[in-house]
């Protein structure tokens, strides 16, 4: 990959498949990366980690529509400091309409950011005082049904009690009150909240070979929503396959990873022939199989980055 010397804004471009193909000079002087670092899902370890599910979730709805997307998130600059963008990007196509990837540019709006979070702080201490107001109101509101379970008890027995002694003015008043709590109590129920649906939902993820770094994968993957097996073996891997039928694999080389790639790759499609896979590495060249490939220590960032990619 070589950078666009010519473009003075901060750009990239990338393949069908979502992994960077190029980016500007501009981005490299910014970032302090090197065209290297920035190759594949490299670009991503740039993102603010609690920015990328809101950018993968874009560009991969983008992707999947072939529309353009705009979204701000936080870019880190090379001396460390988080700034906020606001990036744009749109689909390209080669003659005859081929599909083949994406461009995009970012510009560093940190600066209105700052204005705009003036605003968000004085917001803040609005919301947290009308916090505390619901929280107080929450609280009368608890104490309210905690009363009327309390009254609603001796009421139907006093109801009960008159009925049965042809007490009828007093039944009738009971049966009212009754029917006032029953009404309250009602009222007073709490409506169902929808659960918001996590980056990795639903996703199967196939940690393999990875000894002391497997529990911190699986933790990382199932914050993210994904679930998660570990496999010790390479036998205990295509075991796994073929009980279970995970997403994504996830391989460690130095375990053993070049082997069961090549047993991987020798199955039939439904057999999990065609799974999608990452080897972690310890750098170098692409090794043939792997359809990604993470540098240990592995980023969480590179990692959700690439499950994504490889699962949707």
């Amino acid at each position: 990959m070589k950078p666009d010397e010519n473009i003075p804004l901060m750009t990239w471009r990338a393949r069908p498949d979502m992994s960077c193909e190029q980016v500007s000079r501009a981005w490299l002087d910014y970032t302090g990366y090197t065209p290297e670092q920035a190759l594949g899902e490299g670009f991503t370890r740039a993102l603010h980690p609690e920015d990328l599910s809101r950018w993968l979730d874009a560009g991969l709805r983008a992707f999947d529509q072939r529309k353009p997307f705009e979204i701000e998130y936080r870019l880190r600059r090379r001396d460390g400091e988080y700034r906020w963008m606001l990036e744009r990007a749109a689909p390209l196509y080669a003659d005859g309409g081929l599909f083949v990837g994406y461009a995009g540019a970012c510009v560093d709006i940190d600066a209105h950011k700052c204005m705009e979070n003036g605003l968000a702080r004085a917001l803040e201490r609005e919301r947290r005082a009308r916090i505390a107001t619901e929280e107080s109101s929450r609280l009368r509101h608890d104490l309210m049904v905690s009363v009327l379970e309390e009254l609603r008890t001796p009421a139907e027995a006093i109801a009960a009690w008159a009925g049965g002694r042809q007490e009828k003015t007093v039944e009738r008043h009971a049966r009212t009150q009754c029917r006032i709590i029953a009404s309250l109590l009602e009222l007073a129920s709490p409506g169902d909240k929808a659960p918001h649906e996590p980056l990795l939902s639903g996703v199967r993820v196939l940690v393999a070979g990875v000894d002391g770094q497997g529990a911190e994968l699986q933790s990382m993957l199932s914050t993210a929503g994904a679930e998660v097996r570990l496999a010790p073996s390479v036998e205990a891997a295509l075991q796994t396959l073929g009980s279970w039928q995970p997403d994504v694999l996830v391989s460690d080389l130095e375990w053993g990873g070049r082997s069961l790639i090549r047993e991987l790759r020798s199955l039939p499609a439904e057999r999990g022939g065609c799974l999608r896979a990452a080897a972690l590495t310890e750098g170098g060249s692409r090794v043939a199989g792997y359809d990604a490939q993470l540098v240990k220590p592995v980023e969480p960032v590179a990692l959700l980055a690439t499950v994504a990619r490889l699962a949707h």
